[in-house]
Parts: C-alpha cells; sequence; structure tokens
C-alpha cells in the first residue's frame, strides 16, 4: 500500500497540473508545443512558396496598388507661320492637367523571400503603372494666344486634348515620376508582408523584426530594413 501511494500521489498532481498548463499556454505566458518546434513551412527552402500559397486569403485582388501621386501636368503646342519672309506670328496652346497616377505589382509575378536572421528580404515583382491615369477633366485649364497676324489657335487646343491620355500614359511610365514614388511603393510591400506574418504569428519579438524589400530591377536590396518592428518595454 505505502509504494501504491507513492506512485498515486505524482499521478494525480500531474492531471491537476495540465489545466493550468493549457490556460497558461492560451495566455501567452509560456510557449504551446506547437511554438517550440520548428515550422517547415517558414525554412529558407519553402518560405516562398508558403507565402504564394497564401495570397488567395491576403486579398482577391490580381494586383496590389502601391503608390498613388496626384501632378499638375502642364502641355504645350506652338505654330509659327512665315510668309514670303515676313514673320505672321505664333500661335500657342496650353493646358494644366491635373492627374493622379497609380501604380501596382501583379500578385502572381515572380516573388522571392529569403530569410536573414530575423530580417526577411522579399524581392518583389517590378512597379507598375496602371492604365490609363486618372484625368481629373473637372480641374483642367486652358489657355491660347493668337499670333498677330494669325487665325484661331483652337485647332491646337484640339491636338492637345486628343493626344492627352496617350501623352500622360507615357508620363505615367517616365523614369523619373516612378522614382519619386520608388519609396513609397517599397513601404506598402513591406506593409503587406507585415500583415502577412502577424497572420502566420511570425512577426513579434523571438520571430521576424524586420522586412527588406527590394523590387526585380533592382540589383541589391537597400541598405536598411523598409520596416522594423518599434521596440518596446511591456
Amino acid at each position: 500500500m505505502p509504494g501504491a501511494l507513492s506512485l498515486v500521489a505524482p499521478v494525480a498532481l500531474a492531471l491537476l497540473a495540465i489545466p493550468v498548463v493549457i490556460a497558461l499556454s492560451k495566455s501567452g505566458k509560456i510557449p504551446g508545443v506547437k511554438d517550440l518546434l520548428p515550422d517547415p513551412r517558414f525554412n529558407e527552402e519553402n518560405i516562398t512558396h508558403t507565402f504564394i500559397a497564401a495570397l488567395p486569403t491576403l486579398t482577391r485582388e490580381m494586383n496590389l496598388e502601391v503608390a498613388s501621386s496626384k501632378q499638375t501636368e502642364v502641355l504645350e503646342r506652338t505654330n509659327a507661320k512665315r510668309f514670303l519672309g515676313v514673320n505672321l506670328g505664333t500661335n500657342q496652346a496650353r493646358m494644366n492637367v491635373p492627374v493622379t497616377y497609380r501604380y501596382h505589382i501583379r500578385l502572381y509575378d515572380i516573388w522571392k523571400l529569403h530569410i536573414g536572421g530575423s530580417t526577411l528580404v522579399v524581392c518583389a515583382p517590378e512597379i507598375s503603372c496602371s492604365l490609363p491615369p486618372a484625368i481629373h477633366t473637372d480641374e483642367i485649364q486652358e489657355t491660347a494666344t493668337r499670333g498677330w497676324a494669325r487665325g484661331s489657335p483652337v485647332d491646337l487646343l484640339e491636338e492637345l486634348r486628343r493626344d492627352l491620355t496617350p501623352v500622360l500614359s507615357r508620363y505615367a511610365n517616365d523614369r523619373r515620376r516612378l522614382e519619386l514614388v520608388r519609396d513609397t511603393c517599397r513601404q506598402s510591400v513591406a506593409e503587406f508582408i507585415r500583415r502577412w506574418l502577424e497572420n502566420e504569428g511570425r512577426w513579434g519579438q523571438g520571430r521576424f523584426t524586420a522586412i527588406n524589400v527590394k523590387f526585380a530591377s533592382e540589383p541589391v536590396a537597400p541598405a536598411s530594413a523598409t520596416l522594423q518592428l518599434l521596440s518596446f518595454n511591456p
């Protein structure tokens, strides 16, 4: 009997401890068993595939809008004319056109994710402009001037109106305009990746604490992280 009692006591204590352990695990006071084991979905070999597989659950869109930029573009047309060596003057037409350029990345283009310690390095698809750009037609301002011996410059205004969309679409793809929004695009991608990591329980102390984003056309990732977990004192 004494021997039997000595076996019963530890078993009873263990049974009593189970609800306490479960409650502590749920509250985050102690790690759950799954947190103690490595997750093969998030190793260097599989993390890209894991992210791509999660895309349908993150958004139903085919494109992720990453930046928009409203600018006022100035378009001009001039026409000078001479007759028998005499300058008949120059007709000129001018339009001030407020336009919003929007930029996106195609979610189902090629992604590559790499693990660098607690930093997740993301090679994202290249930035693309959404065409046609959004022209704010109600805000367009038009002016025209006529040379001293010329007819009405209304034909020049008509040319500007006709070419408005193709010209602004070309502007949207201009490298200089793209560079103006590149950092904003980078931040948007990093936020998208952060939300995914949070959904998977992989963002925070002891997990990933930084995200660094490069686009496909860039040879290397930026020297500093695009997004970093803010330090805090619990």
